[in-house]
């Protein structure tokens, strides 16, 4: 599978006085009209426009920070997000602005003795860092950033692991500049066109599209883009968002509190 990938724009998101500095995590709103992000090192799940301005009025705080990625439910009435430190997801109403339900991974049905190794021999920083809804299923995706990489589906009750799935060079996550080792996995986005899911590698700077019944990648590409002449990349993604029906991919860069905008053919 081959797409077109072309670098349309990219906005500046920070706003300090709201709070928004470090955007982890990108959902893209019911409407189509904006997004959905939060900052980790901010109790608060932020609403943004197409340009990345912040709307202060649909914008709630939240319980906890150093939220990681978030995830918008098909109906529109949910968030989910994910808290690295504990592996827990959040489940927060939109129209409330509060929690409706958290749950760490660990205590959820399935959370087999393999699983809990691979969380066992990592860095306290190397827990849940994405998620997203299949809409395909009614589930929910999760991703450990690495060492290992695992993606995970979970029931969307945050009931049970349904099943889960280790990231590697074996299934085609690879970067010729990078070692394996390296590439770490930093946010996620459901396809319901293409019925797969996007991934960002913040170290790999680089974009995947997975299949997760295949159990392989389909397409990659690195995450640049050319100003005035000069090629450039971007530095930690953190999130992405896509909007088949506009043909838009979208990114957002942690380090440099920007949304890139571009546009998916293919």
């Amino acid at each position: 599978m081959s797409f077109n990938l072309t670098f349309l724009a990219r906005y500046s998101i920070k706003d300090k006085d709201a709070g928004l500095k470090e955007p982890s995590g990108l959902a893209l709103a019911g409407d189509h009209n904006g997004f959905w992000t939060v900052s980790d090192d901010t109790r608060k799940v932020f609403k943004l426009d197409l340009k990345g301005r912040v709307d202060r009025r649909e914008t709630f705080e939240i319980p906890e920070k150093g939220m990681e990625g978030i995830t918008l439910d098909p109906a529109g009435e949910f968030l989910m997000t994910v808290l690295e430190d504990t592996n827990e997801v959040f489940k927060l109403e939109v129209a409330e602005g509060k929690v409706a339900h958290r749950k760490e991974l660990a205590k959820m049905a399935g959370f087999d003795a393999t699983l809990k190794s691979y969380f066992d021999g990592s860095e306290e920083n190397k827990g849940l860092e994405g998620i997203t809804w299949n809409a395909h299923d009614d589930t929910v995706f999760v991703v450990k950033e690495g060492k290992p990489g695992v993606l995970i589906e979970v029931s969307s009750d945050l009931g049970s692991i349904l099943g889960y799935r280790l990231l590697n060079e074996d299934n085609g996550f690879r970067d010729n500049a990078r070692p394996v080792h390296e590439i770490d996995y930093s946010g996620l986005c459901y396809d319901s066109e293409r019925k797969a899911i996007w991934i960002v590698s913040d170290k790999a700077r680089r974009l995947f599209l997975y299949d997760w019944n295949a159990d392989r990648v389909i397409y990659s590409a690195p995450l640049g883009y050319s100003v005035d002449g000069d090629y450039k990349e971007v530095e930690k993604a953190e999130g992405v968002a896509v909007d088949p029906a506009a043909n838009r991919l979208y990114v957002v860069s942690d380090e440099e509190a920007r949304l890139y905008v571009f546009d998916l053919r293919g």
